[in-house]
């Protein structure tokens, strides 16, 4: 008996010993090469401003990421002006960044610079908003199901017994952006198979709340039975929210839109300014490009545009039930 317990205390003083020196030579399969493809390595995000807050929510995220692996992470914002960005495109081709990723402004205007990019050995992401060239990876909404569902919403509300009218509005961004085309093509569908819908305004508020609100006011006269509204962007449909509060027919009027999930849409919902958000939850999105942008750094062997991929990231219905916590976030919590 003594001879077993000497025994393994010997096997547990030899143990204790040699953990530490095997400790040592231990390394996580692949991570000193993840490491390394990172470190050192520069990415250049051209919005279409900063002062969105999906903008900030994407940056605050890329900025760990780049602080965490240290790679170089630049913003050139061109603050809505589409001379400004082209310009910042130009110039980050001419400075030819590992990556570049980009919000475009609509489908049309940075299409050529994309292509230059990439015959200069650059690899894009694009986020959120497309361009009709497809680039390396497109990362953000799949717009056509965003107008749906929205639509879908109105539909289900303003054909219900006892709806106030089945007139809808469509409250549009710049026609002629990615995410506008595509979220009307989803609205025609649902209107195709709910031909009693009918569509009384279709006018483009260009992302501006106040815009909104005098198109909302407007509707409003003309069409005092109206029963919903859809929107493309949480922060200008508060505007249309305002007009619906002013006119007293928040309990008549529905509105939906989407958004990045930011505190303020949640705010908006307690308020009665909206009434469902249908959030893409921008973080997220952030997230998944950040692996992208990794898979870029770690594959230097595969040329720009040699791979073409697209992931549509998840969505989430917010009203009132569910408008809290994480469908809710602030800045602060992303830094």
């Amino acid at each position: 008996m003594m001879f077993k317990k000497v025994a393994v205390a010997a096997l547990i003083a030899t143990t204790v010993l040699t953990v530490p020196a095997a400790a040592k030579e231990i390394e996580q399969v692949g991570r000193a090469t993840y490491l390394e493809a990172l470190k050192g390595k520069r990415v250049i995000f051209i919005p279409l401003s900063q002062g969105m807050d999906l903008n900030q929510a994407w940056t605050a995220v890329w900025e760990r990421h780049a602080a965490r692996y240290g790679f170089d992470f630049q913003v050139r914002d061109p603050n809505m002006d589409t001379a400004a960005g082209i310009r910042a495109l130009q110039g980050a081709i001419g400075d030819k960044p590992d990556v570049l990723i980009v919000q475009n402004p609509d489908v049309q205007t940075y299409a050529r610079a994309l292509k230059q990019a990439q015959q200069a050995g650059i690899k894009i992401l694009q986020i959120n908003m497309q361009s009709i060239t497809q680039t390396d990876s497109y990362v953000g909404n799949d717009w056509i199901e965003m107008g749906r569902l929205e639509a879908g919403e109105l539909a289900k509300t303003c054909l219900a017994e006892g709806a106030p009218s089945k007139k809808i509005v469509w409250l549009a961004g710049v026609q002629t952006g990615a995410a506008n085309i595509y979220m009307r093509e989803g609205l025609d569908q649902i209107l195709a198979e709910n031909p009693e819908l009918e569509l009384v305004s279709d006018q483009p508020a260009d992302y501006d709340s106040e815009k909104a609100r005098q198109i909302t006011e407007t509707v409003l006269q003309q069409h005092p039975d109206l029963c919903g509204i859809m929107g493309i962007w949480d922060n200008a449909e508060v505007g249309a929210g305002a007009a619906v509060v002013a006119a007293g027919k928040q309990d008549q009027v529905t509105i939906v839109t989407n958004g990045a999930g930011a505190m303020t849409a949640c705010d908006s919902i307690e308020k009665g300014m909206l009434d469902v958000v249908y959030n893409f939850n921008a973080p997220i999105q952030a997230e998944i490009a950040a692996q992208q942008i990794s898979e870029f750094l770690q594959h230097p062997e595969r040329p720009a545009g040699s791979e073409k991929t697209v992931f549509f990231g998840p969505i989430t219905r917010v009203d009132a039930n569910n408008a809290t916590g994480r469908n809710c976030w602030t800045i602060d919590q992303l830094k």
